[in-house]
């Protein structure tokens, strides 16, 4: 059905588009519209109706641009919606860790990482999951763009300590070992070490340590020298969720790592294949 507007509604989503406005709120339409609120909600009711808002939360519309073509088809980039639901706000966890190509796993969430508490709220049918990040923890992500939106993401690095950090917003700690694992070889040393020192958090880095031993990832002895010395005084911990897992299990050093998870759940039978793989030298005998 094509999209149509009358004078008044015109007015209103031609001010949105010369002043590039991509979302707006009731407060806003009340105020430029010189009305009532219950006249503000029917009149973005309307707009609804024509498709050229769209409704991304109580009191919050996007803008679907006269650019979307005489049906109005809604942006299908989940990020650009997510973008413009918490201010300010950036993208990580499983998230980030997909859009880095560190995960195969298919989230059904988006993770927004933000600095106020707010509940799951659901856009065209995707769920958005936010993560409350301490102020003093919000850094370390840039502007990207994704499917031709720009959207406030984390870094690889960040991404990887985030996952570390609560493994139950990137797959779980299975996962989690899996995306270490992939982001080995991809890590700016100079970029994580820096994260880490502003991040004060030792158990992170424990963890990160122990599963890089586990992959047996090369890292420069630099960084890993680095990484031991971040966490040398740091207390012992689980691998995993006590509550979940245990307490028992091998004590993993220098990261002084309790590895009370089995080791079928944190390496893929192809690695473990790999891992069992030993050549003979040569000119020994067969």
């Amino acid at each position: 059905m094509e999209r149509s507007l009358s004078q008044n509604e015109a007015k209103i989503i031609l001010d949105l588009e010369w002043r590039s406005q991509a979302t707006v709120t009731l407060a806003e339409l009340r105020e430029a519209l010189g009305a009532s609120a219950s006249y503000a909600r029917f009149f973005a009711h309307k707009l609804v109706q024509k498709g050229w808002l769209e409704r991304l939360r109580p009191g919050l519309f996007r803008l679907v641009p006269a650019a979307r073509g005489r049906e109005g088809v809604a942006d299908a980039n989940p990020l650009a919606a997510g973008a413009v639901l918490v201010s300010p706000y950036f993208f990580s966890f499983g998230t980030a860790c997909t859009h880095h190509g560190l995960t195969e796993q298919v989230f059904a969430e988006v993770y927004v990482a933000c600095q106020e508490r707010r509940r799951p709220v659901l856009v065209r049918g995707k769920r958005y999951v936010f993560v409350e990040v301490p102020r003093e923890r919000f850094f370390g992500f840039t502007e990207q763009t994704v499917l031709g939106e720009p959207v406030q993401m984390a870094t690889l690095e960040r991404a990887l300590l985030d996952a570390l950090d609560r493994p139950q917003h990137s797959g779980g700690l299975s996962e989690v070992s899996r995306i270490v694992s992939r982001a080995a070889s991809r890590i700016s040393w100079p970029a994580l070490l820096d994260l880490a020192l502003r991040w004060q958090a030792a158990a992170v880095l424990q963890r990160l340590g122990c599963l890089l031993d586990l992959h047996r990832a090369d890292l420069p002895a630099h960084a890993r020298s680095e990484l031991v010395k971040l966490t040398r005084d740091a207390s012992k911990i689980q691998l995993g969720p006590r509550a979940k897992w245990g307490y028992a299990g091998k004590l993993v050093q220098p990261w002084n790592v309790v590895e009370n998870v089995p080791c079928e759940v944190l390496v893929s039978r192809v690695d473990q294949g790999r891992r069992r793989v030993a050549f003979r030298p040569k000119g020994a005998g067969s």
